[in-house]
Parts: structure tokens; C-alpha cells; sequence
């Protein structure tokens, strides 16, 4: 069982940490080699925010991101434009379905947040989630930094530098960097 818990009193979108860093992998498309990568990934696991589109399309993927319980968060559409709450709330119910539980994190794919898709979330008790930092070859470690790299259709992704940045770089989970200390999870039959 995988609990659900505000990490705020209010709605608030973490951006950063104070304990190391964090790697978020946004994906909303199924690049070559993305499979064998969920098999083959290593802990501490970096956090997967997934699009519900994606989540629909790829059961056999979700699967195996379940049997390896690696942690997931909800990746909505362009929250500054066109994302509603109605869009919210259907991709809510998608990830529910497939994982059985609402997810612990959103975020948006622009990282942009209207006031009120915020307080919806709140009140599902989902945390709200932006990078400080997008992944690209200039890429420095940073103290507290929430790094986000994406696998979206246009993305060229290239999985064994993925792998090389994972042993490379300490990366912790958001939980850890956010307040010092880790969360323990168990699998129930």
C-alpha cells in the first residue's frame, strides 16, 4: 500500500530540495531501448512522471514499471495554456486505473501551474512538482536540484548516456532532498 500525504499546508509547487539532487524522467512517448531501460534501470530509481496518454497506451510498460516498483508521478499537458481541471481529473482517473492509487506528484509539461489546477490538486492530496533544472549538455551537479530530463516524441534520447549519468551523479529521491530523509515502501501481495 502506497500512501498519499501533502508535503505542504498549502498548495505549493516544490521546485527545489537542500540534500543533494533528484532526477525526474518526464515520459510521454515510447523511444527504442525505453523498455529494456525500465528493465534494466538500477536504484535509487529516478522518479517517472508519466502522461496519461502514455500510461493508456503502454500497459505492458506500466507493468513493468510496477513489478520493479519504481516511483511515479502524473505528467499533465501545458498548464500555462490549454491543461483545465476537467483534463486534470480525466488524467487522474487513467493513472488511478492503471496504478490503483493517485500518485503522489504532478506536474505539468511547461511546469506552469494556474491557481486554480493548484488547489484541485491540493485537495486530491497530489503534490505539485517543477525541475530547477533541465537536463542538456551543459549540465552541472547543483545542491537541491530537482533535474528533469524528457523522453517526449521529439526528444532524442540516448539510453546508455542516461545509464552513464545515473552512476555518474548521486541522484536521491525527491522525498530525501526535500526533507532529509527517506521514505521506505513495501509491496503488498
Amino acid at each position: 500500500m502506497i500512501s498519499v500525504f501533502r508535503m505542504t499546508e498549502e498548495p505549493i509547487v516544490i521546485s527545489k530540495g537542500h540534500y543533494g539532487q533528484s532526477l525526474v524522467v518526464e515520459i510521454s512517448f515510447s523511444h527504442d531501448g525505453l523498455e529494456e531501460w525500465l528493465q534494466n534501470v538500477q536504484k535509487p530509481y529516478p522518479l517517472l512522471m508519466l502522461d496519461a496518454n502514455w500510461i493508456d497506451r503502454s500497459p505492458k510498460l506500466v507493468d513493468i514499471i510496477k513489478k520493479r516498483n519504481i516511483p511515479t508521478g502524473l505528467l499533465g499537458g501545458k498548464g500555462k495554456e490549454e491543461y483545465t481541471i476537467k483534463n486534470f481529473n480525466k488524467d487522474l482517473a487513467i493513472y488511478q486505473k492503471h496504478f490503483e492509487n493517485k500518485p503522489l506528484w504532478f506536474m505539468t509539461s511547461d511546469y506552469e501551474f494556474q491557481p486554480d489546477l493548484m488547489q484541485v490538486a491540493f485537495k486530491e492530496e497530489v503534490n505539485l512538482l517543477s525541475p530547477s533544472v533541465i537536463y542538456g549538455k551543459n549540465y552541472q551537479t547543483t545542491n537541491g536540484a530537482i533535474v528533469t530530463l524528457s523522453l517526449h516524441e521529439k526528444s532524442t534520447v540516448k539510453f546508455d548516456e542516461l545509464n552513464t549519468l545515473l552512476k555518474k551523479e548521486k541522484f536521491i529521491s525527491i522525498e530525501e532532498n526535500v526533507f532529509g530523509y527517506s521514505i521506505k515502501t513495501k509491496k503488498m501481495p
